[in-house]
């Protein structure tokens, strides 16, 4: 099954709601528990055929039961207009909330699936168990609401209109959104440890804030206790409970949701840092630089230039000090990734003598800004590693900034066996650059010059 029949599967499902309300209405049977059924298998084939986590599935299987009571009461009150058959009303307003529920569901699921990450094997056994509460808490929930309006409290009262006279409020309601948010904020900071706990203090919460907007609902607490009897205080209270429920399950939802990004934004930085540190390392750590290193300062060893040995095993070191330095730092400054940069020409300068020119143009105010470690390095040694050179082709590079940004531009110098490129080494420093600043790298290609362009911090 794919993706791309879900729209079959609402279809299906609200057919299949129509029916199971008619033959019930007909047989004379309840039909609440089947319908409460369908409508949470249908909203976990949802999510799970877009990936979502099981957290995030008993989320909305909450979500859609609360919802769909209220569409459907409201539906039912639509459809009433047009017949007054219930065999006729009740199976189309089911059918329309069913479909109203699904599409909802499926955009809802399609928008946040991507910034969902990935759970490990013992979250996913932690939101099976969150799954199953859900489901157990939908049904006595829904058991409940059966109960409480099958009695003589909501006898010829209208839930429409209670639901819509408080939903009207906006005193009301702006003051139990408002505190739904930081009961929400506190909930996923996850400050209490056991989950017992914390579900003890959110049930807690909600019921307070539900009796608070009674209070205030009903008799304009604390202006006036009086006027209202206990049988409608009680009314108000079950319709604040309901809202309120809803409000925390819709603003739990999106909390999770953003929160769940901002764990995957995490995560991705955390890697691609990883990536770039380990590919830096690992140029350094390249064979061909090694050896190339290695025959440099063993000609110098037996041309006898001791000083000049001894100066190219100190740089040598120097760049290694530099990058066990600034492992692990996201930004190092211009200054100090200059004088890294004049270190790796000084030491090229040795096997290309009089081919290689780098020219740094920088001025003082510039060199305090910051950059990504080890970026000029690597796009010097790039630009020698696909260009020629010579004496009678030499390879120049210069290094320039103006204020906002640093150019990296070398002349084409191109060689007999092209060198074979990943795009690695570009990637990744747009990734770091991406992940810390949300700026680009740019870059410029022309017959005769190539020139990368990074953002100063």
């Amino acid at each position: 099954m794919t993706r791309s029949r879900i729209p079959y599967i609402i279809h299906g499902f609200a057919m299949l709601h129509a029916l199971v309300a008619f033959v019930c209405l007909a047989g004379g049977f309840p039909d609440s528990i089947l319908l409460t059924l369908l409508t949470m298998t249908m909203a976990v084939i949802i999510c799970i055929r877009h990936g979502l986590s099981v957290e995030f599935t008993a989320i909305n299987v909450i979500l859609v039961n609360i919802l769909g009571f209220a569409f459907g009461t409201l539906g039912a009150n639509v459809f009433s207009l047009f017949s007054d058959n219930p065999l006729v009303v009740r199976p189309l307003a089911t059918a329309a909330t069913t479909e109203i529920l699904g599409w909802v569901l499926h955009l809802f699921a399609r928008a946040v699936e991507r910034e969902i990450p990935s759970r490990s094997r013992a979250s996913r056994q932690s939101g099976i168990n969150w799954l199953v509460t859900a489901v157990v808490v939908v049904f006595i929930l829904r058991i409940f609401v059966d109960i409480i309006f099958s009695t003589d409290l909501f006898r010829g009262v209208s839930m429409t209109d209670l639901l819509s006279h408080l939903l009207n409020n906006s005193a009301v309601l702006l003051l139990m959104i408002g505190l739904t948010v930081i009961l929400v904020s506190m909930s996923h900071r996850g400050r209490i440890r056991s989950r017992y706990a914390s579900t003890a203090v959110v049930v807690l919460c909600i019921a307070a804030i539900s009796t608070i907007g009674a209070l205030i609902e009903a008799f304009g607490f604390p202006a006036n206790l009086h006027g209202t009897t206990t049988r409608d205080f009680l009314r108000i209270l079950i319709t604040a409970t309901l809202i309120e429920v809803t409000i925390f399950t819709l603003s739990y939802v999106v909390g999770f949701a953003i929160k769940m990004r901002n764990e995957m934004i995490l995560q991705r930085e955390k890697t691609h840092q990883a990536e770039y540190r380990y590919m830096t390392l690992k140029q350094q750590l390249n064979p061909h630089f090694l050896f190339n290193s290695l025959n440099i300062l063993d000609s110098l060893v037996a041309d006898g230039d001791r000083d000049a040995a001894s100066s190219y095993i100190h740089r040598l070191a120097m760049m290694y000090r530099y990058m066990l330095r600034h492992e692990g730092e996201r930004l190092v400054r211009l200054d100090d990734e200059l004088t890294f940069a004049e270190m790796y020409w000084q030491m090229l300068k040795v096997r290309f003598p009089d081919g290689l020119q780098v020219n740094f143009n920088i001025p003082d105010e510039d060199r305090q800004r910051q950059i990504v470690p080890c970026t000029i390095q690597l796009l010097i040694e790039n630009a020698t590693k696909h260009n020629a050179i010579s004496a009678t082709t030499p390879l120049v590079i210069n290094v320039n900034s103006d204020g906002s940004s640093i150019r990296v531009t070398n002349n084409i110098n191109p060689r007999l066996t092209p060198a074979v490129s990943t795009g690695l080494g570009h990637q990744y420093i747009r990734k770091q650059y991406n992940d810390i600043a949300r700026q680009g790298m740019e870059i410029h290609q022309s017959a005769e010059s190539y020139t990368i362009v990074l953002p100063l911090l």
